[in-house]
């Protein structure tokens, strides 16, 4: 595999942990200190961070997650993606159809052990 490859495979392996509700296989993807920067809330550190965030989405919904990666640098260890999310949420108490998306910035590092691990994620919603 090459870079591009490889990141573009954690990002799916997080994808695919959240449309199956497996929050310990997204949290296998971040660093211990990872930062979320998310439209209109408090700058979050780590992943008991995450597992605040993501349990309760998980919960309420069933959720198909994506991605379009719009422009990828790599900086020796480091790798900053740029591009969209998009998905659904299928809300379980009331059945409603939510879509959220937006745009989003990606930075992932290289670990010991040579896996990419995401060190930040920045995202906001709505159109372009």
């Amino acid at each position: 595999m090459n870079k591009q490859s490889d990141i573009e495979a954690v990002i799916n392996t997080w994808n695919k942990g959240l449309d199956a509700g497996d929050i310990e296989l997204m949290l296998s993807t971040c660093h211990a200190d990872v930062m979320t920067v998310n439209e209109r809330q408090p700058v979050t550190v780590g992943t008991q961070a995450i597992r605040d965030k993501y349990l309760p989405r998980i919960a309420a919904a069933e959720i198909t997650s994506g991605y379009d990666i719009e422009d990828l640098q790599f900086f020796g260890d480091v790798a900053v993606v740029s591009g969209r999310f998009y998905g659904t949420m299928k809300m379980r108490e009331t059945g409603e159809i939510r879509k959220p998306e937006g745009r989003l910035v990606l930075v992932y590092q290289r670990d010991a052990d040579g896996a990419w691990k995401m060190v930040l994620d920045i995202d906001n919603n709505g159109p372009e």
